[in-house]
C-alpha cells in the first residue's frame, strides 16, 4: 500500500510539470502560425513545433557542423559557399 502511495504523490509532482510544458508548446505553435500564417507547409511547421519544444537539446548542438553537412549534400551549394 505505501508503495503504492509513493507511486501516485511522485505522479502527481510530475503532472503539472508536464501540463505546463503542453501548454507552452501549443502556445508556441500558435505564435507560429499567426506569424507564417498559409505561408509554410504542414511538415515544416511539424518541424518548427519539435524544435521549438525541444529547445534545450538544440541550444547544445554545433552549429558549424551541421551547417558543414547541409551543404555537403548538395553540389550547388557547395560551389555557392
Amino acid at each position: 500500500m505505501l508503495s503504492e502511495v509513493e507511486k501516485l504523490i511522485k505522479l502527481s509532482l510530475a503532472l503539472p510539470i508536464s501540463v505546463a510544458a503542453s501548454e507552452r508548446s501549443f502556445s508556441a505553435l500558435r505564435r507560429l502560425k499567426t506569424w507564417l500564417r498559409n505561408t509554410m507547409k504542414q511538415e515544416r511547421l511539424t518541424h518548427l513545433a519539435i524544435m521549438n519544444a525541444h529547445s534545450n537539446l538544440l541550444d547544445e548542438c554545433d552549429v558549424s557542423a551541421l551547417l558543414e553537412e547541409f551543404i555537403s549534400r548538395s553540389t550547388e551549394r557547395r560551389s555557392t559557399f
